[in-house]
């Protein structure tokens, strides 16, 4: 894959992220702020921006959300075999909630 072809991948993702977000707060602000880990400023900054606004943020060449499992033990924990395979869908949202609310501590 050349560089220009990645930059579009990036640029689409971002997009793609960001009329998620807007979706998601537009339904239910405290659901969307919780499952993107953005504060409410920040939602409420994205869920006004304008398709032009939305385009042009986009289009930079870094990616605009973060990858929340950052931490190799935590990934170790969500990826690892489970004997009940419904509860790693809820244990993966308890350690976003903890990783989200340490944040907010700080």
């Amino acid at each position: 894959m050349v560089q220009r072809d990645i930059t579009k991948v990036v640029h689409n993702l971002n997009l793609s992220y960001l009329l998620l977000a807007q979706r998601l707060y537009e339904h239910d602000p405290a659901t969307a702020e919780f499952r993107l880990g953005m504060q409410e400023e920040t939602m409420e900054y994205i869920s006004g921006l304008t398709l032009p606004q939305l385009i042009k943020l986009a289009e930079g060449s870094q990616m605009l959300f973060q990858f929340r499992l950052d931490d190799i033990s935590t990934l170790e924990r969500v990826t690892g075999e489970s004997r009940i395979a419904d509860l790693q869908q809820i244990h993966t949202g308890i350690l976003l909630s903890t990783q989200l609310l340490n944040n907010i501590g700080q």
